[in-house]
C-alpha cells in the first residue's frame, strides 16, 4: 500500500473534479492510503455537494483537505504558497511516499516537495496547458506568461519520475521534444474515464415519443464554445438533412441555447429540424438514448494532439457511433477501420456527402453498439485507467 497525496487545481465540488478526480481516487483508495488536497471555489461550499463529498470522502477513507480557489495572478501565487505549506506538512507528518499532481499548478508544489523532501513525483498533464492557452489567444507565445509555463514544463518533464500523457499522440510529441532526446522518460497513457456504469446503452429508458419515433437523431453533447467547431457539425447535419429529410439534430447545451439558435439561423437551419435541451449530468445518459449517432468537432490546433475529448468516451460508451475530425488527440487510433464512427479530414462537397452516406450504412448494421461499447471499454474504462495508477503507485513507492 502507498501513500499519495493527490493534488488537484480543480476542486472536487465541481463536476470536472468529481468524474476525473473522485471516480478515480474512490477505486485506488481501496488498495493505497490516499490524501486528496484540491482548491475549491467559495460558491461551491453552498451547495449541497460539500457534505456528499465529504462522506462519500471518509466512506472511502479518503483524507480530504480544501483550500479556497483564487482567480487573481497574486491569488494564484497565494495558493501555490498555502498549498506547498500544506503538502510539506502531510507528507512528513503521514510520511507520504509519493505526490501525484493534476496538470501545471500543483506540479509545481509537487516539484519543489520533491526537492525539499526527496519525494517522488507524478507529473498528469492534462494536456499542453502553455500551448493550449497560445492557440486560444489568452497568451502570446512571445510573451512571459508563455515563456515562463513552457520552462516549468520543461523542468516537470525533466524532474517527473512518471508523465501521464492524456492521448498516444501526446506521448509521441512530448517524446519528440530536443531537450528530452538520450534521457530516460517514463510516460503512461491514461485517457480521461467515461463512467460506463452511467453510460451505457439501456433500451428500456429509451424516450420514444411522437417528436423523436421514425426519425434519425444525430446528437450533439456540451459546449459549443471555445475549441469546439460547432458551425462545422451545423454543416454536416444539413447534408444530413439533405439526404435523410426526417433527421433531427438533438443539441444537449446548458448555458448557450441563445448562441446556439443564433448559429443555427445563421446557417439558415430549419427551426422544425433540431431540438435544444438542458439536461443534468444523470440526465444526459437517458436522453442519449434518443440518438442514433453523435457527433463533434475541434478546431485542429497544434495543442490539441494531447487532448482526450470527453464527449468521444461517452458517444462510444452509449453505443452510438460519433463523427469527428483528424489531428485530435488519438481520434484516428480510436475510430478508424472500426464500426465505431468517422474522421473526416475533408468538408468540401463530395467529402460531407460520402460521410452522411457512410454514418448512415454504420447506424444500419446491428453489430455497431458492441462495437461502439468494446472501445469504450478498451480506451476510455474507468477502471483500467485506475489500475493503471495503481500499478505505478506501487512500483514508485
Amino acid at each position: 500500500m502507498a501513500k499519495v497525496l493527490y493534488i488537484s487545481y480543480d476542486g472536487v465540488l465541481e463536476p470536472l473534479g468529481q468524474s476525473q478526480v473522485l471516480n478515480y481516487l474512490r477505486i485506488l483508495s481501496s488498495e493505497h492510503d490516499i490524501f486528496l488536497l484540491t482548491f475549491e471555489k467559495k460558491g461551491d461550499f453552498t451547495s449541497n455537494d460539500y457534505e456528499s463529498v465529504l462522506n462519500e470522502c471518509k466512506t472511502h477513507g479518503i483524507n480530504w483537505v480544501h483550500l479556497n480557489y483564487h482567480k487573481s495572478i497574486l491569488g494564484t501565487y497565494i495558493d501555490i504558497i498555502k498549498g506547498l505549506i500544506i503538502s510539506l506538512y502531510i507528507c512528513f507528518k503521514y510520511k507520504v511516499s509519493l505526490v501525484h499532481s493534476r496538470s501545471y499548478l500543483p506540479s509545481l508544489i509537487a516539484y519543489l516537495v520533491k526537492k525539499i523532501l526527496n519525494i517522488k513525483f507524478i507529473f498528469d498533464m492534462r494536456g499542453l496547458w502553455a500551448d493550449e492557452k497560445a492557440d486560444s489567444g489568452v497568451w502570446s507565445r512571445s510573451g512571459f506568461l508563455y515563456k515562463r509555463v513552457k520552462y516549468l514544463e520543461k523542468v516537470f518533464l525533466l524532474n517527473a519520475d512518471e508523465i501521464i500523457s492524456l492521448t498516444e499522440a501526446g506521448k509521441k510529441e512530448i517524446l519528440s521534444f530536443d531537450y528530452l532526446s538520450n534521457k530516460d522518460i517514463k510516460v503512461s497513457v491514461i485517457r480521461t474515464c467515461t463512467n460506463l456504469d452511467l453510460f451505457k446503452v439501456n433500451k428500456s429508458l429509451e424516450e420514444k415519443d411522437q417528436v423523436f419515433s421514425n426519425k434519425f437523431i444525430l446528437g450533439y453533447v456540451g459546449s459549443v464554445s471555445l475549441w469546439y467547431d460547432f458551425p462545422k457539425a451545423i454543416l454536416f447535419f444539413k447534408y444530413l438533412l439533405q439526404i435523410k429529410q426526417s433527421s433531427v439534430f438533438y443539441i444537449i447545451n446548458k448555458g448557450e441555447h441563445a448562441k446556439i439558435k443564433e448559429m443555427l439561423n445563421n446557417l439558415s437551419l430549419p427551426e422544425e429540424s433540431y431540438i435544444i435541451e438542458s439536461k443534468t449530468h444523470s440526465e444526459v445518459p437517458s436522453a442519449m438514448q434518443r440518438m442514433d449517432a453523435g457527433i463533434f468537432f475541434l478546431e485542429s490546433y497544434y495543442s490539441k494532439v494531447a487532448s482526450a475529448p470527453t464527449k468521444l468516451g461517452e458517444f462510444l460508451a452509449m453505443g452510438l457511433p460519433c463523427v469527428t475530425n483528424k489531428n485530435i488527440g488519438d481520434n484516428d487510433l480510436i475510430l478508424e477501420g472500426t464500426l465505431a464512427g468517422l474522421v473526416l479530414n475533408n468538408f468540401n462537397d463530395k467529402a460531407l456527402q460520402g460521410s452522411v452516406k457512410e454514418l448512415l450504412r454504420l447506424t444500419e448494421n446491428t453489430e455497431v453498439a458492441n462495437d461502439c461499447r468494446k472501445i469504450a471499454k478498451k480506451y476510455f474504462s474507468l477502471e483500467e485507467g485506475a489500475n493503471i495508477y495503481s500499478k505505478l503507485y506501487k512500483d514508485l513507492s
